[in-house]
């Protein structure tokens, strides 16, 4: 199980970009080194990247965000990131799931995925992004 407690700088990162005395909480990760926490602060809320050099490097995503937001398209604001320690502040998008919410009404199957699918072939339509590559090893 990966270790959830914040890295040693996220509470002077944050306190530095003005999210001093924020809780900082846990959220579910990914199959990588990055860890996520929601930073909680005066009735607001971001997430937290962990992307611990050099392990790994937030500046693709941060390549990636900008380039969809520069295309028109949704992707969380980058807030404050600093790295040298792996630390990226992003805008919190929340916990909805498209998943959960076919679940919960799927009567309403078709609309939820109408705009996801229509979403794609606007993305399908763009050159390609600023991302390598994947080669896969033997």
């Amino acid at each position: 199980m990966a270790d959830m407690t914040p890295p040693p700088g996220a509470a002077a990162f944050l306190d530095a970009h003005g999210w001093g005395g924020a809780q900082i909480l846990p959220v579910a990760g990914d199959a990588s080194f990055r860890r996520y926490f929601r930073a909680i602060e005066a009735g607001r809320q971001a997430i937290l990247m962990d992307a611990p050099p050099p392990h790994e490097d937030p500046r693709p995503f941060i390549a990636v965000a900008e380039w969809l937001v520069e295309r028109d398209f949704a992707a969380p604001a980058i807030l404050a990131c600093d790295l040298d320690q792996g630390l990226v502040l992003i805008e919190d998008f929340g916990d909805d799931r498209l998943r959960e919410a076919v679940d919960a009404s799927p009567e309403e199957e078709l609309s939820l995925y109408a705009p996801a699918i229509d979403l794609l072939v606007r993305l399908r339509a763009e050159p390609a992004g600023p991302v390598p590559p994947m080669i896969a090893p033997c």
